[in-house]
């Protein structure tokens, strides 16, 4: 991948995700919000260092986790000083290459797999045809938060993103009154 870049097509009222490689190909998607809020819960995980399971197989009890808030001021702190070293002002290079052709295909599925080194895979797929697997890097993973962010704001979709998703029901202290 060379640059990847979301934006905001209101008469669409979706996301149009493109991404380049240094070979000049480019690949050309939408998002709708319901299917960017999906992606964020996947890519939320993945910043919250929640892999699934533990390696023995069972999960880890909620008594163990770290407590929220300092744990998404950890994972803030870090997304500042990754976006930081970021380039989000060279212009993004459009290519006439268009391997899955010239109109964006809507995703449909999102999936994660892990490669055998052990980095993140974010499969992005329509419903019908080919789609996407990134290797997601630290730098690449933030920066593709920051661009989230950045675009559903400027939609005005008032999605809750999170770094660290709110507990679950069952989990964390009672609400209400006893």
């Amino acid at each position: 991948m060379h640059q990847m870049q979301l934006s905001y097509v209101s008469t669409e009222d979706r996301i149009l995700f493109r991404m380049n490689t240094k070979a000049r190909q480019e690949f050309r998607f939408w998002m709708t919000r319901r299917y960017t809020f999906i992606l964020w819960k996947a890519l939320s995980k993945l910043l919250a260092g929640d892999r699934g399971p533990s390696e023995s197989g069972a999960e880890i009890p909620a008594a163990a986790m770290k407590d929220p808030i300092v744990e998404s001021t950890k994972q803030e702190m870090k997304h500042q000083e990754l976006v930081s070293k970021a380039d989000f002002e060279t212009q993004y290079q459009e290519s006439t290459y268009l391997p899955l052709g010239e109109e964006p295909a809507l995703l449909f599925s999102v999936g994660m797999k892990t490669t055998p080194e052990g980095t993140p895979l974010l499969c992005m797929h329509p419903e019908n045809g080919q789609g996407i697997e990134m290797a997601l890097n630290e730098q690449i993973l933030h920066s593709l938060v920051k661009l989230i962010v950045d675009t559903t704001t400027k939609a005005g979709w008032r999605l809750d993103l999170r770094f660290v998703p709110p507990p679950q029901k069952g989990e964390g202290p009672p609400s209400g009154l006893n």
